[in-house]
This record gives C-alpha cells, sequence and structure tokens, in this order.
C-alpha cells in the first residue's frame, strides 16, 4: 500500500572538532539549540522549532563528532560557520521510510532521551498541593519508562539497549547553569501503529527536545 508522506528531511553533518564555534556548541546544549534553530527561515512564528519540525541528535564517537537535524523543511548549510564541518553535509528524504512504515514490520531504533517520573511531596491540609517535581530515572526504571513510551509511540520492543550518554549542560548569563542526564535507547522493536509511529517520529518523544533530546530514528531490520 502506497502512502502519501508530507516531507520529512534529515541532515548529518559532521562537525570539526577543531572549529571554536563546534566546542562552544558542544559545551552547551544551548548554544546547539540555537546553532540548529539558525539553519531555518526566521519569522517561524512563538514557536520556532516546532514550527519547522526541526528535532536533532548529537552522535560521538572517541574521534568524530556529527549533528543529526530532522526537520520539515530543508536546512539551510551556508548559515553554518566557515569551518564548522569536517566534510560534506548529507542529506535523506525520509518520506519513503514513513511510507515503507507498515504495521508488522521490524526495525532499529536509537533515541536520546531523559527518562523521567513526576514525584510530588506530602500533601498538607489546608495547603496546595505542589506540582510535582521532576526525578530522573536510571537502571531498570528507565528502560521501563522507554517500554511504555515505544508502545504509546506504535512500537513493541524486542530488545533494549540503555547507554548512559555524557552529562549535558545548558549555560545561562546571570543565572544558574543547568544539567541534564540523557540516556540513549537502542534496539529492535516490531511495528503495531503506524499513524502513531509516524507522529513519533515527527514530533518526537519526551522532554528536552529543543536540547538534542527526543529524535526517534528508525531503519528497517536486517538480521
Amino acid at each position: 500500500m502506497t502512502v502519501l508522506t508530507a516531507p520529512l528531511n534529515l541532515a548529518r553533518i559532521p562537525l570539526n572538532r577543531y572549529c571554536r564555534e563546534v566546542r562552544a556548541d558542544l559545551k552547551d546544549r544551548g548554544s546547539l539549540h540555537r546553532r540548529v534553530q539558525s539553519l531555518f527561515p526566521d519569522r517561524l512564528g512563538p514557536h520556532p522549532r516546532a514550527a519547522a519540525g526541526v528535532l536533532f541528535r548529537l552522535e560521538r564517537t572517541e574521534s568524530s563528532a556529527a549533528l543529526l537535524v530532522q526537520s520539515a523543511i530543508p536546512v539551510n548549510r551556508n548559515a553554518l560557520p566557515a569551518g564548522y564541518t569536517s566534510a560534506d553535509v548529507e542529506y535523506r528524504d525520509l518520506a519513503p521510510l514513513l511510507d515503507w512504515a507498515q504495521a508488522g514490520r521490524t526495525v532499529q531504533y536509537r533515541i536520546d532521551a531523559q527518562p523521567q517520573r513526576s514525584v510530588r511531596e506530602p500533601h498538607r491540609p489546608g495547603v496546595e498541593r505542589p506540582r510535582g517535581k521532576p526525578v530522573s530515572l536510571i537502571g531498570q526504571d528507565a528502560v521501563d519508562w522507554w517500554h511504555r513510551q515505544a508502545l504509546l509511540a506504535g512500537l513493541q520492543p524486542h530488545t533494549i539497549l540503555d547507554l548512559r550518554q555524557p552529562i549535558a549542560t545548558v549555560l545561562r548569563e546571570n543565572a544558574h547553569s543547568g544539567s541534564f542526564r540523557i540516556t540513549r535507547f537502542e534496539g529492535t522493536a516490531t511495528i503495531t501503529d503506524p499513524d502513531a509511529l509516524r507522529t513519533a517520529l515527527r514530533k518526537g518523544i519526551g522532554q528536552g527536545r529543543s536540547y538534542g533530546l527526543g529524535l526517534l530514528s528508525i531503519a528497517p531490520h536486517r538480521p
């Protein structure tokens, strides 16, 4: 069956780690967010990231780093500073992959996420109950969190590998800097709900999407 799918683009930007701007962006997820947004037109409204459908993920090894940027409109690579990339930017149209994603097919997946749960303080009579405080999850609690998210996203996981990533920092002027934990989940799964999966692929999953979290990537599983 052929499904007409709205455009969805993926750019792989290999980073030159000797570039001053790259080093600054790798130290500060806020700076990296602004760098990614600079690749898209101005005047996208009050929520430009969501308007352009932007999600991104940082992929690092011991010797290299690359930025994956997914969006509804293509990136403008000319907006990158001179020397920012270590090789040519690679582009991919994801619409054929989304058309392929039908129920019963098996995929490999990857996502960087911030597993959390909300913890409320004990209620005191006569006092308005405060909002819950987000608490990061690790270990089996994090795996269970992802399993629930995957089911909601139309995936039935077969394998789940959880990999702790380096702590991410957001630097703020005249304020305390913030940091958060990142867990990378990858494995195999069967597609159970193609519509829910396409929504998750386009919109992302969980918190921190402005800072490089929530981008779900899939590929056909080849045993």
